[in-house]
């Protein structure tokens, strides 16, 4: 299923390139959940630039990482979007057999 989601993931990344848009995802780094959007993708892994995070009056500042997309999971706003791509990828697949 995780090709599925790649390559739905993938679709989503330049629908939304290609608007100039973002897609933002949320993934767990040091303990804390961070918020951020992807900037690229490269050998099957995607570079994302959380945003700075306060809490407890620590600052996180803002970093960038490579995570796989087992590693992170789509932000709730483009999470609709997301499923309908999942869905498409489905169908066209479920149909060839």
């Amino acid at each position: 299923m995780d090709i599925l989601h790649f390559f739905a993931l993938d679709q989503l990344y330049r629908e939304r390139r290609r608007l100039r848009q973002k897609v933002y995802v949320i993934a767990e780094l040091g303990g804390t959940r961070r918020e951020g959007k992807i900037l690229k993708e490269r050998d099957g892994r995607w570079l994302i630039e959380f945003f700075p995070l306060e809490t407890d009056g620590i600052v996180a500042r803002t970093s960038r990482h490579y995570l796989s997309i087992r590693e992170f999971e789509v932000h709730p706003v483009d999470q609709q979007q997301f499923e309908d791509y999942i869905r498409t990828l489905n169908d066209i697949y479920a149909g060839s057999d």
